[in-house]
């Protein structure tokens, strides 16, 4: 494996991760969106957000495998596709893995993290894009074979700027953190190769063809310490690894407004663009400079009006 060299805070989140002692990570607690019909909500439904540590401009080698012995334990049907991803995927060339039990790598000169997962939704309304593998799949159209941790450390290591996570109360505040863009590599069942923006699989509800049109930032989640053991818990490993409903809990949300009320959902999987349930895919989480954050923007309806097979592409050398 090659070495690497991360920042001292992605060495944190890594050793808090595997439960090393010493490394303190400060909390606080904030709302999530008030459940319809109470008034202010219920403040113990769920804590989280926290406050981004200051990255110290020293860094170490990340030697070692922190954390190696811990193998993930998955839902029958999970298990299943994992194969299937092992057979379609292999290691991405000049990446780094950051956990031999998990498939997730990071790039720090193309500033990339990718992760693999399977197709877990082609039709219904949506809270995620991705999840967990075992968690949130009756609303997410991916999920993935990865911890929500090694993500976010990923990302700090190819130096995205955690944010703060959406606060609700008292007044609405979007979430906010380095701009990702992501894509979505898959092969049909001839072995052709395929490629796509991720928000081209999510359509607003209420339209025909409209899709998201916002890339994710790094909100970042947060830790909560329980109080009785002490443990501390990252609380995007619930699911919520890359949301397009917000959720305080999310490590990537959409900056806007987005409702996480059942009857008020605002995005739903693009069933016509989405291969069959259980499809693997290869997720590429591309960390945009601000430059290249505000030309995306500027160029979203331009891509909107492409086909599909026209959206910007991820090399092919990912697969």
């Amino acid at each position: 494996m090659r070495e690497m060299r991360f920042s001292w805070l992605a060495v944190c989140w890594l050793g808090a991760l595997c439960g090393i002692a010493g490394i303190a990570i400060p909390c606080r607690i904030v709302a999530q969106e008030p459940a319809a019909g109470v008034a202010g909500g219920n403040p113990n439904r769920s804590p989280s957000a926290a406050s981004a540590d200051a990255a110290s401009s020293d860094e170490t080698s990340a030697a070692g495998e922190a954390g190696a012995d811990e193998k993930p334990e998955y839902p029958t049907l999970a298990e299943k596709y994992l194969k299937q991803v092992e057979a379609t995927f292999g290691e991405p060339p000049g990446m780094v893995r950051l956990h031999p039990h998990y498939r997730v790598w990071v790039d720090r000169d193309k500033k990339r993290v990718v992760v693999d997962g399977y197709v877990a939704l082609t039709a219904g309304q949506l809270e995620m894009f991705a999840c967990l593998a075992g968690t949130k799949e009756h609303e997410s159209v991916v999920a993935v074979f990865s911890k929500a941790q090694l993500v976010h450390a990923g990302l700090l290591a190819i130096g995205a700027k955690q944010g703060t996570p959406v606060q609700w109360e008292p007044d609405f505040k979007p979430p906010t953190g380095s701009e990702i863009q992501v894509f979505v590599l898959w092969k049909d069942p001839d072995g052709t190769k395929k490629h796509i923006d991720a928000r081209k699989w999510v359509r607003q509800v209420g339209t025909e063809d409209k899709t998201l049109e916002t890339n994710w930032v790094f909100a970042g989640s947060s830790f909560w310490t329980d109080p009785d053991t002490g443990k501390q818990i990252y609380l995007a490993e619930s699911g919520d690894l890359i949301c397009v409903s917000n959720f305080t809990t999310a490590t990537l949300d959409i900056p806007m407004k987005s409702t996480q009320v059942n009857s008020g959902l605002m995005f739903a999987a693009f069933t016509e663009r989405i291969p069959e349930r259980g499809t693997p895919v290869r997720l590429v989480l591309q960390l945009l400079e601000p430059k290249k954050s505000a030309d995306a923007r500027a160029n979203i309806e331009k891509r909107q009006a492409k086909s599909p097979a026209d959206a910007p592409r991820a090399e092919d050398d990912q697969f």
